[in-house]
Protein backbone atom coordinates (compact mmCIF):
# COMPACT_ATOMS: atom_id res chain seq x y z
CA UNK A 1 0.00 0.00 0.00
CA UNK A 2 1.31 3.23 -1.09
CA UNK A 3 1.84 5.97 1.98
CA UNK A 4 2.50 9.56 1.31
CA UNK A 5 5.25 12.09 3.39
CA UNK A 6 6.16 15.76 3.66
CA UNK A 7 9.98 16.25 3.57
CA UNK A 8 11.49 18.65 5.09
CA UNK A 9 12.28 20.82 2.07
CA UNK A 10 8.49 20.75 1.31
CA UNK A 11 9.05 18.11 -1.29
CA UNK A 12 5.66 14.91 -1.53
CA UNK A 13 7.07 11.86 -1.57
CA UNK A 14 4.99 8.77 -1.96
CA UNK A 15 6.38 5.53 -1.55
CA UNK A 16 4.75 1.89 -2.75
CA UNK A 17 6.78 -1.16 -1.34
CA UNK A 18 7.05 -4.11 -3.65
CA UNK A 19 9.50 -6.46 -1.32
CA UNK A 20 9.00 -9.66 -3.62
CA UNK A 21 10.62 -7.51 -6.64
CA UNK A 22 14.68 -6.94 -7.49
CA UNK A 23 14.00 -3.57 -9.00
CA UNK A 24 13.44 0.05 -7.67
CA UNK A 25 11.68 2.65 -9.82
CA UNK A 26 12.31 6.38 -8.83
CA UNK A 27 10.53 9.41 -10.25
CA UNK A 28 10.24 13.19 -9.64
CA UNK A 29 7.01 14.86 -11.25
CA UNK A 30 7.52 18.44 -11.51
CA UNK A 31 4.35 20.68 -12.33
CA UNK A 32 5.46 22.30 -15.27
CA UNK A 33 4.23 21.78 -18.83
CA UNK A 34 3.23 23.23 -22.16
CA UNK A 35 0.13 24.46 -20.13
CA UNK A 36 2.05 26.78 -18.28
CA UNK A 37 3.17 28.67 -21.02
CA UNK A 38 2.28 31.87 -23.34
CA UNK A 39 3.01 31.70 -26.76
CA UNK A 40 6.23 33.60 -26.82
CA UNK A 41 7.96 30.67 -25.09
CA UNK A 42 5.90 27.91 -26.58
CA UNK A 43 8.08 24.84 -26.08
CA UNK A 44 10.16 26.14 -22.83
CA UNK A 45 9.07 23.33 -20.64
CA UNK A 46 10.24 20.67 -22.84
CA UNK A 47 13.76 22.32 -23.88
CA UNK A 48 14.39 22.42 -19.80
CA UNK A 49 13.77 18.63 -19.65
CA UNK A 50 16.59 18.38 -22.32
CA UNK A 51 19.12 20.41 -20.98
CA UNK A 52 18.74 19.28 -16.90
CA UNK A 53 20.55 15.82 -19.03
CA UNK A 54 23.55 18.45 -19.79
CA UNK A 55 25.71 18.86 -16.91
CA UNK A 56 26.01 19.70 -12.84
CA UNK A 57 29.03 20.98 -11.18
CA UNK A 58 29.67 17.18 -10.29
CA UNK A 59 29.17 15.08 -13.93
CA UNK A 60 28.58 16.29 -17.36
CA UNK A 61 26.55 14.93 -19.76
CA UNK A 62 28.19 11.60 -20.99
CA UNK A 63 28.32 10.87 -17.40
CA UNK A 64 24.66 11.23 -16.47
CA UNK A 65 23.65 9.26 -19.72
CA UNK A 66 26.53 6.60 -18.78
CA UNK A 67 26.36 6.09 -14.93
CA UNK A 68 22.98 4.52 -14.90
CA UNK A 69 23.53 2.53 -17.95
CA UNK A 70 26.68 1.45 -16.56
CA UNK A 71 24.32 -0.69 -14.40
CA UNK A 72 21.84 -1.68 -16.91
CA UNK A 73 19.58 0.49 -15.64
CA UNK A 74 17.25 3.52 -17.69
CA UNK A 75 17.48 7.14 -16.88
CA UNK A 76 14.44 9.38 -18.78
CA UNK A 77 12.60 11.76 -18.88
CA UNK A 78 9.33 13.46 -20.97
CA UNK A 79 7.11 16.72 -20.81
CA UNK A 80 3.55 16.68 -21.05
CA UNK A 81 1.02 19.32 -20.95
CA UNK A 82 0.81 19.55 -17.37
CA UNK A 83 4.01 18.10 -16.12
CA UNK A 84 7.71 17.17 -16.48
CA UNK A 85 8.83 13.29 -15.27
CA UNK A 86 12.65 12.35 -15.22
CA UNK A 87 12.48 8.51 -13.79
CA UNK A 88 14.67 5.89 -13.30
CA UNK A 89 14.79 2.12 -12.86
CA UNK A 90 17.28 -0.34 -11.68
CA UNK A 91 18.19 -3.26 -9.42
CA UNK A 92 17.34 -2.40 -5.51
CA UNK A 93 21.05 -2.12 -4.82
CA UNK A 94 21.73 0.69 -7.22
CA UNK A 95 18.96 2.80 -5.52
CA UNK A 96 20.98 5.43 -4.09
CA UNK A 97 22.54 6.10 -7.81
CA UNK A 98 18.85 6.19 -8.94
CA UNK A 99 18.24 9.12 -6.48
CA UNK A 100 21.81 10.92 -6.67
CA UNK A 101 21.67 11.28 -10.53
CA UNK A 102 17.99 12.86 -10.16
CA UNK A 103 18.52 15.07 -7.16
CA UNK A 104 22.10 16.61 -8.74
CA UNK A 105 20.03 17.12 -12.22
CA UNK A 106 16.82 18.61 -10.68
CA UNK A 107 18.81 20.92 -8.25
CA UNK A 108 21.96 21.64 -9.95
CA UNK A 109 21.46 22.00 -13.80
CA UNK A 110 24.25 24.22 -15.19
CA UNK A 111 21.94 24.89 -18.41
CA UNK A 112 25.57 26.08 -19.93
CA UNK A 113 24.85 28.01 -23.04
CA UNK A 114 27.53 26.02 -25.29
CA UNK A 115 24.75 22.99 -24.45
CA UNK A 116 21.82 25.42 -24.94
CA UNK A 117 22.75 26.15 -28.57
CA UNK A 118 23.47 22.59 -29.25
CA UNK A 119 20.57 21.26 -27.86
CA UNK A 120 18.66 24.04 -29.22
CA UNK A 121 19.11 22.49 -33.37
CA UNK A 122 18.47 19.17 -31.39
CA UNK A 123 14.97 20.01 -30.70
CA UNK A 124 14.75 21.58 -33.77
CA UNK A 125 15.34 18.43 -35.73
CA UNK A 126 13.21 16.47 -33.07
CA UNK A 127 10.21 18.99 -34.22
CA UNK A 128 11.15 18.20 -37.66
CA UNK A 129 10.97 14.53 -37.25
CA UNK A 130 7.88 14.85 -35.24
CA UNK A 131 6.40 16.34 -38.81
CA UNK A 132 7.27 13.55 -40.45
CA UNK A 133 4.83 11.50 -38.41
CA UNK A 134 1.27 12.41 -39.77
CA UNK A 135 -0.52 10.43 -37.14
CA UNK A 136 0.86 13.00 -34.48
CA UNK A 137 0.39 15.76 -36.59
CA UNK A 138 -3.30 15.34 -36.56
CA UNK A 139 -3.30 14.58 -33.31
CA UNK A 140 -2.07 17.96 -31.88
CA UNK A 141 -4.54 18.96 -34.92
CA UNK A 142 -7.38 17.79 -33.22
CA UNK A 143 -6.04 19.43 -29.70
CA UNK A 144 -5.70 22.69 -31.27
CA UNK A 145 -8.94 22.28 -33.65
CA UNK A 146 -11.18 21.75 -30.07
CA UNK A 147 -9.23 24.02 -27.71
CA UNK A 148 -8.12 26.98 -30.11
CA UNK A 149 -8.20 29.85 -27.12
CA UNK A 150 -6.32 27.52 -24.78
CA UNK A 151 -3.13 26.62 -23.79
CA UNK A 152 -4.02 22.77 -24.15
CA UNK A 153 -4.15 23.42 -27.79
CA UNK A 154 -0.67 24.18 -28.31
CA UNK A 155 2.19 21.74 -29.05
CA UNK A 156 4.03 20.44 -26.07
CA UNK A 157 7.65 20.85 -27.66
CA UNK A 158 6.73 24.22 -29.66
CA UNK A 159 7.19 25.71 -33.03
CA UNK A 160 10.04 26.08 -34.70
CA UNK A 161 9.87 29.82 -34.66
CA UNK A 162 9.26 29.66 -31.06
CA UNK A 163 12.22 27.12 -30.32
CA UNK A 164 14.10 29.13 -32.50
CA UNK A 165 13.18 32.58 -30.16
CA UNK A 166 14.05 30.82 -27.03
CA UNK A 167 16.86 32.11 -24.84
CA UNK A 168 19.27 30.32 -22.10
CA UNK A 169 17.93 33.52 -19.91
CA UNK A 170 14.10 32.13 -20.52
CA UNK A 171 14.72 28.57 -20.06
CA UNK A 172 16.64 29.88 -16.34
CA UNK A 173 13.83 31.99 -15.42
CA UNK A 174 11.27 28.35 -15.98
CA UNK A 175 13.63 27.06 -14.47
CA UNK A 176 13.55 28.88 -11.07
CA UNK A 177 9.47 29.75 -11.44
CA UNK A 178 8.59 25.85 -11.35
CA UNK A 179 11.39 23.96 -10.40
CA UNK A 180 11.41 23.94 -6.63
CA UNK A 181 10.31 21.40 -3.80
CA UNK A 182 7.13 22.48 -3.27
CA UNK A 183 6.21 22.22 -7.27
CA UNK A 184 7.52 18.59 -7.21
CA UNK A 185 6.27 15.12 -6.37
CA UNK A 186 9.08 12.28 -5.62
CA UNK A 187 7.37 8.67 -6.36
CA UNK A 188 9.22 5.79 -5.36
CA UNK A 189 8.00 2.03 -6.08
CA UNK A 190 9.93 -1.14 -5.67
CA UNK A 191 11.45 -3.15 -3.20
CA UNK A 192 12.27 -0.68 -0.83
CA UNK A 193 10.59 0.14 3.20
CA UNK A 194 9.06 3.53 3.30
CA UNK A 195 11.89 4.10 6.33
CA UNK A 196 14.58 3.32 3.91
CA UNK A 197 13.02 5.87 0.79
CA UNK A 198 12.23 8.83 3.64
CA UNK A 199 15.99 8.45 4.85
CA UNK A 200 17.26 9.07 1.13
CA UNK A 201 15.37 10.85 -0.19
CA UNK A 202 15.91 13.58 2.53
CA UNK A 203 19.84 12.81 2.06
CA UNK A 204 19.66 13.64 -1.59
CA UNK A 205 17.03 16.28 -1.81
CA UNK A 206 18.04 18.68 0.21
CA UNK A 207 17.03 22.30 -1.44
CA UNK A 208 15.59 25.08 1.01
CA UNK A 209 11.70 24.75 1.46
CA UNK A 210 10.19 26.54 -1.22
CA UNK A 211 6.08 27.43 -0.39
CA UNK A 212 5.52 29.16 -4.08
CA UNK A 213 2.03 27.31 -5.85
CA UNK A 214 1.69 27.18 -9.62
CA UNK A 215 -1.23 29.18 -10.54
CA UNK A 216 -3.99 27.22 -11.63
CA UNK A 217 -5.02 26.73 -15.17
CA UNK A 218 -8.81 27.84 -16.49
CA UNK A 219 -10.93 25.18 -17.62
CA UNK A 220 -11.15 25.56 -21.45
CA UNK A 221 -13.29 26.59 -23.48
CA UNK A 222 -14.43 24.11 -26.45
CA UNK A 223 -15.34 24.29 -29.76
CA UNK A 224 -16.27 22.42 -32.48
CA UNK A 225 -15.00 22.54 -36.48
CA UNK A 226 -12.89 21.29 -39.57
CA UNK A 227 -9.31 21.31 -39.67
CA UNK A 228 -6.85 19.97 -42.70
CA UNK A 229 -3.17 20.14 -43.23
CA UNK A 230 -1.72 19.05 -46.35
CA UNK A 231 1.32 16.58 -46.79
CA UNK A 232 2.36 14.82 -49.65
CA UNK A 233 2.03 11.52 -48.04
CA UNK A 234 0.37 7.86 -49.15
CA UNK A 235 -2.71 8.02 -46.44
CA UNK A 236 -5.04 10.51 -45.28
CA UNK A 237 -4.90 10.68 -41.74
CA UNK A 238 -8.15 10.92 -39.82
CA UNK A 239 -9.06 11.90 -35.96
CA UNK A 240 -12.80 12.34 -35.11
CA UNK A 241 -14.09 13.32 -31.57
CA UNK A 242 -15.60 15.60 -29.32
CA UNK A 243 -14.39 17.25 -25.58
CA UNK A 244 -14.10 15.02 -22.94
CA UNK A 245 -14.05 15.09 -18.81
CA UNK A 246 -10.90 15.98 -16.25
CA UNK A 247 -8.87 14.52 -14.86
CA UNK A 248 -10.73 14.24 -11.37
CA UNK A 249 -14.40 13.84 -12.27
CA UNK A 250 -16.49 11.45 -11.34
CA UNK A 251 -17.26 10.38 -14.98
CA UNK A 252 -13.90 9.38 -16.00
CA UNK A 253 -14.83 5.95 -15.10
CA UNK A 254 -17.78 5.53 -17.21
CA UNK A 255 -16.46 7.66 -19.75
CA UNK A 256 -13.14 5.02 -19.96
CA UNK A 257 -15.65 2.35 -20.07
CA UNK A 258 -17.42 4.05 -22.95
CA UNK A 259 -14.51 4.82 -24.75
CA UNK A 260 -13.15 1.01 -24.65
CA UNK A 261 -16.01 -0.30 -25.80
CA UNK A 262 -15.84 1.73 -28.90
CA UNK A 263 -12.18 1.64 -29.80
CA UNK A 264 -9.92 -0.05 -27.28
CA UNK A 265 -9.10 -3.34 -28.93
CA UNK A 266 -9.16 -5.55 -31.37
CA UNK A 267 -12.93 -6.82 -30.42
CA UNK A 268 -14.27 -3.01 -30.10
CA UNK A 269 -16.66 -1.18 -32.46
CA UNK A 270 -14.42 1.15 -34.29
CA UNK A 271 -11.57 -1.46 -35.01
CA UNK A 272 -14.54 -4.30 -36.29
CA UNK A 273 -16.85 -2.30 -38.39
CA UNK A 274 -13.49 -0.34 -39.99
CA UNK A 275 -10.92 -2.60 -40.37
CA UNK A 276 -12.88 -6.25 -40.29
CA UNK A 277 -15.78 -5.37 -41.69
CA UNK A 278 -14.28 -2.70 -44.41
CA UNK A 279 -10.71 -3.06 -44.58
CA UNK A 280 -10.53 0.71 -44.78
CA UNK A 281 -7.84 0.98 -42.41
CA UNK A 282 -5.10 -1.29 -40.94
CA UNK A 283 -5.72 0.57 -37.04
CA UNK A 284 -8.77 2.15 -35.92
CA UNK A 285 -8.96 3.33 -32.26
CA UNK A 286 -10.68 5.58 -29.83
CA UNK A 287 -8.75 7.20 -26.51
CA UNK A 288 -9.43 9.31 -23.69
CA UNK A 289 -7.08 12.60 -22.82
CA UNK A 290 -7.71 13.80 -19.94
CA UNK A 291 -6.24 16.89 -17.64
CA UNK A 292 -6.96 18.33 -14.73
CA UNK A 293 -9.32 20.86 -16.29
CA UNK A 294 -10.27 19.53 -19.46
CA UNK A 295 -9.98 17.07 -21.76
CA UNK A 296 -11.40 14.77 -25.25
CA UNK A 297 -12.40 11.46 -26.61
CA UNK A 298 -10.94 11.26 -30.18
CA UNK A 299 -11.43 8.46 -32.80
CA UNK A 300 -8.38 7.94 -34.97
CA UNK A 301 -7.45 5.81 -38.43
CA UNK A 302 -5.63 6.43 -41.75
CA UNK A 303 -6.79 5.44 -44.87
CA UNK A 304 -6.17 5.72 -48.86
CA UNK A 305 -7.47 9.31 -49.86
CA UNK A 306 -10.27 8.07 -51.78
CA UNK A 307 -11.54 6.24 -49.18
CA UNK A 308 -11.18 9.48 -46.71
CA UNK A 309 -15.01 10.27 -46.93
CA UNK A 310 -16.33 6.87 -46.43
CA UNK A 311 -13.99 6.51 -43.62
CA UNK A 312 -15.20 9.51 -41.82
CA UNK A 313 -18.72 8.66 -42.27
CA UNK A 314 -18.80 5.65 -40.66
CA UNK A 315 -16.90 7.10 -37.83
CA UNK A 316 -19.05 9.62 -37.33
CA UNK A 317 -22.09 6.69 -37.84
CA UNK A 318 -20.18 4.77 -34.54
CA UNK A 319 -20.81 7.98 -32.32
CA UNK A 320 -24.20 8.31 -33.67
CA UNK A 321 -25.00 4.78 -33.01
CA UNK A 322 -23.03 5.00 -29.55
CA UNK A 323 -25.53 8.30 -28.80
CA UNK A 324 -28.59 6.69 -29.76
CA UNK A 325 -28.41 3.01 -28.57
CA UNK A 326 -25.56 3.15 -26.07
CA UNK A 327 -23.64 0.07 -24.57
CA UNK A 328 -25.16 -3.06 -24.56
CA UNK A 329 -24.86 -4.94 -21.17
CA UNK A 330 -22.48 -7.51 -22.56
CA UNK A 331 -20.54 -4.80 -24.10
CA UNK A 332 -20.05 -2.98 -20.39
CA UNK A 333 -19.11 -6.37 -19.19
CA UNK A 334 -16.69 -6.73 -21.40
CA UNK A 335 -14.93 -3.19 -21.08
CA UNK A 336 -15.20 -3.26 -17.28
CA UNK A 337 -13.07 -6.63 -17.32
CA UNK A 338 -10.86 -5.80 -19.96
CA UNK A 339 -9.69 -2.06 -18.32
CA UNK A 340 -9.45 -3.92 -15.11
CA UNK A 341 -7.23 -6.76 -16.65
CA UNK A 342 -4.74 -4.53 -17.30
CA UNK A 343 -4.87 -1.85 -14.74
CA UNK A 344 -3.73 -4.80 -12.25
CA UNK A 345 -1.46 -6.45 -14.79
CA UNK A 346 0.30 -3.47 -15.33
CA UNK A 347 0.37 -2.98 -11.49
CA UNK A 348 3.10 -5.84 -11.03
CA UNK A 349 5.47 -3.15 -13.08
CA UNK A 350 7.40 -0.81 -10.43
CA UNK A 351 7.90 1.58 -13.29
CA UNK A 352 3.91 1.75 -13.64
CA UNK A 353 3.07 1.80 -9.88
CA UNK A 354 5.59 4.63 -9.64
CA UNK A 355 3.91 6.13 -12.47
CA UNK A 356 0.64 6.08 -11.37
CA UNK A 357 1.55 7.27 -7.70
CA UNK A 358 3.43 10.58 -9.53
CA UNK A 359 0.54 11.56 -11.71
CA UNK A 360 -2.26 11.12 -9.43
CA UNK A 361 -0.29 13.24 -6.34
CA UNK A 362 0.88 16.03 -9.08
CA UNK A 363 -2.64 16.52 -10.57
CA UNK A 364 -5.47 15.36 -8.41
CA UNK A 365 -3.30 15.48 -5.27
CA UNK A 366 -4.52 12.06 -3.83
CA UNK A 367 -3.02 8.75 -3.92
CA UNK A 368 -5.53 5.93 -6.01
CA UNK A 369 -4.26 2.63 -5.25
CA UNK A 370 -5.14 -0.14 -8.33
CA UNK A 371 -7.45 -1.79 -6.21
CA UNK A 372 -9.95 1.51 -5.55
CA UNK A 373 -9.44 2.49 -9.31
CA UNK A 374 -10.85 -1.10 -10.75
CA UNK A 375 -13.70 -1.05 -8.17
CA UNK A 376 -14.85 2.40 -9.45
CA UNK A 377 -15.00 1.09 -12.54
CA UNK A 378 -16.73 -2.32 -11.63
CA UNK A 379 -18.76 0.15 -9.84
CA UNK A 380 -20.25 1.98 -12.61
CA UNK A 381 -23.71 1.93 -13.28
CA UNK A 382 -25.99 1.29 -16.72
CA UNK A 383 -27.36 4.76 -15.87
CA UNK A 384 -24.23 6.54 -15.86
CA UNK A 385 -22.86 5.61 -18.87
CA UNK A 386 -25.80 6.68 -20.51
CA UNK A 387 -25.70 10.25 -18.53
CA UNK A 388 -22.12 10.14 -19.46
CA UNK A 389 -22.53 9.05 -23.39
CA UNK A 390 -24.91 12.26 -23.51
CA UNK A 391 -22.79 14.33 -22.19
CA UNK A 392 -19.32 13.58 -24.52
CA UNK A 393 -21.66 13.42 -27.74
CA UNK A 394 -22.45 17.05 -28.00
CA UNK A 395 -23.08 17.67 -31.93
CA UNK A 396 -22.30 20.85 -32.58
CA UNK A 397 -18.71 20.78 -30.64
CA UNK A 398 -18.02 17.72 -32.81
CA UNK A 399 -13.98 18.36 -34.40
CA UNK A 400 -12.72 16.91 -37.48
CA UNK A 401 -9.28 16.97 -38.29
CA UNK A 402 -7.58 15.66 -41.49
CA UNK A 403 -3.75 15.47 -42.89
CA UNK A 404 -3.31 14.14 -45.64
CA UNK A 405 -2.13 14.99 -49.54
CA UNK A 406 -5.72 15.98 -50.00
CA UNK A 407 -8.88 17.23 -47.69
CA UNK A 408 -11.62 14.55 -47.97
CA UNK A 409 -14.76 16.93 -49.52
CA UNK A 410 -17.29 16.57 -46.29
CA UNK A 411 -16.70 18.25 -42.58
CA UNK A 412 -18.08 18.40 -39.61
CA UNK A 413 -21.05 20.21 -40.14
CA UNK A 414 -22.90 17.91 -42.75
CA UNK A 415 -21.85 14.55 -40.57
CA UNK A 416 -24.16 16.39 -38.45
CA UNK A 417 -26.64 16.85 -40.77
Amino acid sequence: MAEKFILSSGMRLLVEPMPHLRSISSGLWVKCGSVYEDPATSGVSHFLEHMLFKGTPRRDALAIAAEMEAVGGVLNAFTGKEQTCYYARSLDEHFDLQLDLLADMYQHSLLAEQEFNREKKVIIEEINMYEDSPDEVAMDLFTSTIFPQHPYGRPIAGTLASVEALSRDMLAGHYQRFYHPSNTVLAIAGNITSEEAINKAEHYFNANCDCRKTAEIAPPLAQGGDSFIAKDIEQSHICLGFPGVPLGSDDYYPATIIANALGGGASSRLFQEVREKRGLAYSAYCYLENYAQGGLIMAYAATTPKNAAELIKIMAEQFAILAEHGLTDQEIARSKDQLKGGLLLNMESTANVMSKLGRSELALGKIYNAEEIAARLVAVSDDDIRRVIKQLIVPEQLVLAQVGPSQAPITAKELLA
